[in-house]
């Protein structure tokens, strides 16, 4: 079952008997990329068979290693740019043009044989990502055509573009969202002002505070749940990692280019999250080196 929310929908409260609720947070895989995984047996549309590079079969290989090492989920929350897409605008560096109706079966079809088989979830969140990752014409949204297409393996909610929801027994209030800004000096300033920005919205609108906000996005800079408490009162943030290696376009950028592939781990007990860190080495710094 899909159900699609948005910023005009009740914000919904997912496993809401649960004191305990365990998860694991992915997302930017770029799948079509040729920097980016690929399934078992990916094929074109008219049926031709794609094989896939040594990189895309190590960084499967790596991920599935250690997926094996986790227990089955309650939750697999997935933040956006789960499909390469057409990359109509590429800052500088050749566009590429593909399939996407392909790229979004390999999409599925990837996490068929990975995030589903090893963990079983009970409960999948995807976020739209990027639009110009996941924006094409009479196809539609990538990321909502792959949620789509997930939701028949078991129940799916498609935050468009962003999602809001409650979380277990004692009901914590998580903020999700694909995008973050860059920050060249300090990795938590993003996450840092992201909290100043809903204080601010908090004493002038009256707005809720979330206890827990996620983003993604940024290839280079990732953090894993990380507690960012100023008082008594807990407050959380994280950024996800990639699926995806380096590239072009992560090579011409001046903030550090190395991406952090791998997946985070969380853990909600009550009020207090706690979160670890799989990490998928393709290179002598854990990285890729391509």
């Amino acid at each position: 079952m899909l159900r699609l929310i948005s910023k005009y929908d009740p914000t919904p409260w997912l496993l809401s008997d649960e004191e305990t609720v365990n998860g694991v947070i992915t997302g930017d895989w770029h799948i079509g990329d040729k920097y980016a995984p690929l399934p078992e047996q990916p094929a074109t549309k008219e049926g031709g068979g794609i094989k896939p590079s040594k990189t895309q079969k190590k960084i499967k290989k790596e991920l599935i290693n250690q997926l094996k090492k986790c227990e089955p989920i309650d939750l697999l929350i997935m933040m956006g740019d789960c499909i390469e897409g057409k990359q109509l605008r590429s800052f500088g560096v050749p566009v590429s043009d593909a399939d996407t109706d392909t790229q979004v079966n390999w999409a599925y079809q990837f996490y068929e044989e990975t995030f589903y088989e090893y963990l079983k979830p009970k409960q999948v969140i995807v976020i739209m990502g990027t639009p110009y990752h996941v924006m094409v014409g009479i196809g539609g949204n990538l990321d909502y055509q792959f949620a789509e297409k997930i939701s028949r393996l078991g129940e799916t909610i498609f935050g468009y573009p962003n999602l809001q929801f409650y979380l277990g027994k004692e009901k914590l209030l998580w903020d999700l969202r694909h995008r973050i800004s860059i920050a060249r000096v300090n990795k938590l300033m993003p996450l840092e002002k992201t909290f100043r920005n809903f204080f601010e919205m908090a004493a002038t609108k009256g707005q809720h505070i979330p206890k827990v906000i996620g983003r993604g996005h940024n290839h280079s800079i990732s953090k894993t749940v990380t507690d960012m408490s100023t008082g008594i009162e807990p407050w959380y943030a994280f950024m996800s990692p990639t699926l995806k290696a380096n590239d072009v376009y992560g090579q011409t950028l001046s903030y550090p280019d190395e991406p952090n592939l791998g997946f985070f781990t969380f853990k909600q007990d009550r009020d207090q999250l706690y979160g670890g860190a799989c990490w998928i080495k393709l290179g002598e710094r854990g990285v890729s080196k391509l």
